[in-house]
C-alpha cells in the first residue's frame, strides 16, 4: 500500500494533461505564419490571407494558428477542422502542449 502512495504520490513523474482552453487567433499556415503580405506582394499567392493560406497549404505547408496579435505561432494537430477557417479569426477550443494545440473544435470568432 506504500509503495503504491509512493509511486503515484507528489513528484511521482506523473502528470496530468494540460486543461482544455479556448484560443483566440487566426487559422494560417507554416510558411507565412501570422504575416501574409510578403508572400501576397510576392504574386501567385492571391489577393489576402485566407487565400495565401490556401496556396501555401497546397504547396505542403500545413495549417496553423497565431494568436490575435499575430506574434505566438502554434501548430495545430488537426489539419482538417481549421481548413474551411483558412486566413480568419477563430476560437479553438483544445489544450496546448508546448507549440501545438491539441484542436477539439474550431468556429468563426469574427
Amino acid at each position: 500500500m506504500v509503495a503504491a502512495i509512493l509511486a503515484f504520490g507528489p513528484g511521482s513523474g506523473l502528470q496530468t494533461p494540460p486543461p482544455e482552453t479556448v484560443f483566440t487567433g487566426y487559422v494560417t499556415d507554416t510558411e507565412c505564419g501570422g504575416n501574409h503580405a510578403p508572400m501576397i506582394a510576392k504574386g501567385g499567392m492571391g489577393k489576402d490571407d485566407r487565400e495565401c493560406t490556401l496556396a501555401c497549404v497546397r504547396k505542403g505547408a500545413t495549417f496553423g494558428f497565431v494568436g490575435e496579435d499575430r506574434k505566438k505561432f502554434y501548430q495545430l494537430d488537426d489539419q482538417d477542422a481549421p481548413a474551411r477557417f483558412a486566413g480568419r479569426k477563430v476560437r479553438i477550443r483544445g489544450r496546448r502542449e508546448g507549440d501545438t494545440i491539441f484542436v477539439e473544435s474550431v468556429e468563426a470568432a469574427d
